[in-house]
């Protein structure tokens, strides 16, 4: 059962949720969720997957609830306000284990404002490991278009081939110049339907790694 905690945040209080593993912590983790108003919570499989995997290897998992949605404080700010938010609940993981490595995830626009997050952060607090499935990279049909900073370092991107909300084609020509790993589930959608287990897979073999 995880247990709801309120932190300050630029605008107002950011709710969140933290699952404690079982026997020593070995780390923290922090995953965000996807769009808020496309019905995104910290409750969605994916990054309830996330949060799981995590958990079982000894992390303190902390899942925020974007800006707006939940009992955040504050309106949708389409990535940058909630930007500044996860960069705070960062802040405030990190005070609470002092020395201890630090995890990310994020699907969708979840993976978007962490990847921002991750750019904003000094190379030294930067994640050791960082999971981002199904990555807005450009336009992202009848919602808008993402612009996504460059970033390097142990990150796992996980995208579905048949992706038709975040094209694996916009993701491919983001990620060649900085010649990135991608992990591709043929036949998966955005929403890795029916592909939990493959998703659940790629992310062992990541994380037995590092």
């Amino acid at each position: 059962m995880s247990e709801q905690i309120f932190i300050p945040g630029p605008v107002g209080r950011i709710e969140v949720f933290v699952d404690y593993p079982q026997g020593e912590v070995k780390g923290f983790a922090v995953v965000s969720h996807p769009h808020p108003l496309q019905g995104g919570t910290p409750q969605h499989k994916v990054p309830a997957l996330l949060a799981q995997m995590y958990l079982e290897r000894g992390c303190v998992v902390y899942r925020p609830s974007f800006r707006g949605s939940g009992q955040s404080e504050g309106v949708h700010d389409e990535g940058f306000g909630e930007t500044d938010d996860i960069l705070e609940v960062i802040k405030y993981a990190r005070s609470q284990h002092i020395g201890l490595p630090f995890y990310a995830g994020g699907f969708s626009f979840g993976a978007h404002v962490m990847a921002k997050s991750y750019a904003a952060l000094p190379v030294e607090l930067q994640p050791k490991q960082t999971i981002l499935c199904g990555l807005p990279t450009a336009t992202v049909a009848g919602v808008r278009h993402y612009v996504t900073p460059e970033i390097k370092g142990d990150i796992l991107f996980i995208h579905g081939e048949a992706d038709d909300v975040t094209l694996l084609s916009d993701m491919i020509t983001w990620a060649k110049p900085q010649r990135h790993l991608v992990t591709i589930l043929p036949g998966a959608n955005h929403f890795f339907t029916g592909y939990l287990k493959q998703l659940q897979i790629a992310i062992t073999r990541f994380l037995a790694l590092g």
